[in-house]
């Protein structure tokens, strides 16, 4: 391992964003639209950060944060919309890996959003092995879902009357602005979801020219019923002929409707393309109805995988937030080496759905790393399933089942967008 550097934290100004970006092209190595002169124009400028050892470029590591609301339990079996800090465009040079630049930013980042009184961090991680030590945890798991183009899509009980679709060119403000409007809708609707930035919903509709190649450009395809939108997916298909017969591919990237006709709509349209042999569509969750309108996970050659990466800054906030299925009197005593503010022992009292969490000095009733706590946070993982597998120590009997029972929802969380 290379000798550890000290690196200092410096907010992004406008002279240096030329830096920022290079850091990040060289970190991802993706291709460059050279007509994009704005390639972190999604970012808030206030929440851009270098690591350096001078103050000042050349940068050694780079991150960005979004101010999301995230979808959490709420009190009365409902859904609530709370802050979360989305970590991002994290990148370090590959001149100084393993020097602690990432440490040095991670801890940045935590102290940040602590400060700013928000109790929640967020990610997706490239990555699997890197974000663990810092506290992160999977708290929600998204499914692929592949099947051959004219897919039997059967729902006897969903009456998509009176909807209909539209398909329009994916790129431009105008639709980013109806994707925006029908994605804010659905993520207050959706247990574990993230509402994008307008700024972000925006670069998602900007010319691609890396991902156009071979292929067309996204386009949009609407679900609307009386002229208002009600669900979108983003659609980009791919010409083939296989021994003259057409073998073209579609690939969904995003598909989001919280009202089952209008997802039906659109799940029946996309299957329904001429000239496409196979079609790739992601659900939320194997308990997605998509999963099973198309006859279950082996029809659909379902493959798991993680999504939110969810992350406890202030623990008896964060507990504090969210509502309980079941009442519970429990002592946590908490494991958390980067955030030392979070250690120690907290009294969790759940009672009518909501809950209070204070710093005690009773015993403890279990054992709990925050990575756990983050992992249970939406319900997409229990408690109980955690313990068996060896990363929660019980010391009172049946705290573990308590806590499980409280923390339970009736819907796993959905697999939020990536930012």
């Amino acid at each position: 391992m290379a000798d550890q550097a000290t690196y200092r934290i410096v907010q992004v100004t406008p002279e240096t964003t030329a830096e920022f970006e290079a850091v990040d092209r060289l970190t991802w190595f993706d291709e460059v639209d050279p007509q994009d002169d704005s390639p972190s124009g999604a970012l808030d400028p206030a929440r851009c950060y270098a690591a350096t050892r001078t103050g000042e470029p050349p940068f050694s590591g780079i991150y960005a944060s979004f101010d999301h609301r995230l979808t959490v339990p709420g009190a009365a079996g409902d859904l609530r919309q709370v802050p979360c800090a989305g970590l991002t465009w994290v990148g370090v040079h590959p001149d100084d890996r393993r020097t602690g630049v990432l440490t040095a930013m991670v801890d940045h980042h935590l102290r940040d959003v602590r400060d700013q009184g928000v109790a929640l961090g967020a990610l997706h991680a490239s990555e699997v092995g890197i974000y663990g030590r810092f506290g992160y945890a999977p708290a929600s798991f998204g499914v692929t879902v592949d099947v051959g183009g004219g897919a039997e899509v059967t729902a006897p009980g969903v009456d998509c009357t009176g909807i209909r679709t539209e398909m329009v060119d994916g790129i431009g403000d105008e639709v980013a602005a109806r994707v925006h409007r029908v994605q804010h809708e659905d993520a207050a609707r959706s247990l574990g979801q993230v509402a994008l930035t307008e700024a972000h919903n925006r670069r998602r509709f900007r010319p691609d020219p890396a991902a156009e190649r071979g292929s067309e450009r996204v386009r949009v395809l609407f679900a609307m019923r009386d002229g208002v939108d009600l669900g979108y997916a983003m659609v980009r298909r791919t010409h083939k002929w296989e021994h003259s017969i057409p073998q073209g591919s579609l690939v969904c990237g995003d598909l989001t409707a919280a009202d089952p006709a209008a997802r039906l709509a659109l799940l029946r349209r996309l299957v329904s393309f001429d000239l496409i042999g196979s079609v790739h569509v992601p659900a939320t969750s194997l308990e997605d109805p998509i999963v099973w309108w198309l006859g279950g996970p082996r029809s659909v050659k379902a493959r798991v995988h993680d999504a939110l990466w969810l992350r406890l800054v202030d623990v008896p906030a964060a507990l504090a937030l969210r509502g309980y299925a079941a009442d519970a009197d429990l002592v946590l005593e908490v494991a958390d080496e980067r955030c030392p503010w979070n250690a120690g022992r907290w009294r969790l009292v759940a009672s009518g759905g909501r809950a209070t969490c204070e710093r005690t000095d009773a015993d403890a009733d279990l054992r709990v790393p925050v990575q756990v706590l983050g992992s249970a946070y939406l319900g997409g993982r229990s408690m109980a399933a955690m313990t068996r597998q060896g990363l929660v120590q019980e010391r009172t009997p049946g705290s573990v089942d308590a806590l499980s029972r409280a923390l339970a929802t009736d819907l796993p969380p959905v697999a939020a967008l990536m930012f």
